[in-house]
């Protein structure tokens, strides 16, 4: 009884997410649909550039592909809790609303650890992106940061999704967004001054340009690069939990909470 009250609920949040999916369908996703996306990009990037720019762009987009499938799950989750009626179930349940959200990010954080890991094997068996073994403890931390970081996003642009209908939109936007202006297969430093400003302030961007100094692709100082990562998550995660205690109060106060979607 102790294992199913404790791990019960993480368990059940699974069970929602992945109901749809067996390990054949999961193989693909996870395993297949990475490989196809880096060959993508680094079949590309060597017919215009030459096959030296292949490792940064390999692991630009092993930390952005990571970073989408945590927005996507977290996305879901939140989706569906509209679609089935349980988000007024959690504003009006005794627990606190913000522990039942970390509860059920478990599964995103776990899906998100699994696609790096493998990324990581990718990129080192198949393109020959080696990983320095004196830097696995470097590669944790960064991993810790960033999925940090990129958790407060996506709680913030899940709470800000429920005011639209269509999230599927923004969640594309988002995606894409990152996609062009994190440096996953440029450097931001190529940006104008005021693009370059809002790609620093987007998660992502400062891990990226960490992972590849710990590969020794770039040069910069890892540390401080994870250290404005965590500020960044912060700042994030600090309005995420206004928001979400705003929309709490006017749920309690009017009874519904965005019925008319």
């Amino acid at each position: 009884m102790f294992w199913i009250h404790k791990y019960g609920f993480t368990n059940l949040s699974y069970k929602a997410l992945y109901s749809f999916q067996s390990i054949r369908l999961f193989i693909l996703f996870r395993i297949v649909d990475p490989v196809m996306h880096y060959f993508f990009y680094a079949t590309l990037v060597s017919a215009m550039i030459g096959s030296d720019y292949l490792s940064f762009v390999v692991i630009g987009n092993i930390a952005s592909y990571t970073c989408h499938t945590i927005m996507i799950n977290f996305m879901t989750m939140f989706r569906f809790e509209r679609r089935y009626g349980t988000l007024e179930l959690n504003i009006a349940s005794p627990t606190p609303t913000l522990w039942i959200i970390i509860r059920k990010a478990v599964v995103p954080l776990l899906d998100g650890m699994f696609v790096f890991a493998i990324g990581l094997l990718i990129g080192w068996v198949i393109f020959g992106v080696a990983l320095p073994l004196n830097q696995i403890g470097n590669v944790f931390v960064l991993f810790v940061v960033t999925l940090f970081s990129i958790l407060s996003f996506s709680l913030l642009f899940a709470c800000l999704s429920l005011l639209f209908s269509n999230v599927n939109l923004f969640l594309n936007l988002a995606l894409a967004i990152f996609q062009v202006f994190c440096g996953v297969n440029f450097s931001v430093t190529l940006l104008p001054s005021g693009l370059e400003f809002f790609a620093r302030i987007l998660p992502l961007t400062h891990s990226i340009e960490a992972l590849r100094s710990i590969y020794g692709i770039e040069s910069f100082a890892i540390y401080p690069l994870l250290g404005k990562e965590l500020l960044i998550g912060f700042c994030y995660l600090i309005v995420s939990l206004l928001f979400v205690s705003v929309m709490e109060k006017a749920a309690r106060k009017r009874g519904a909470l965005l019925k008319s979607i």
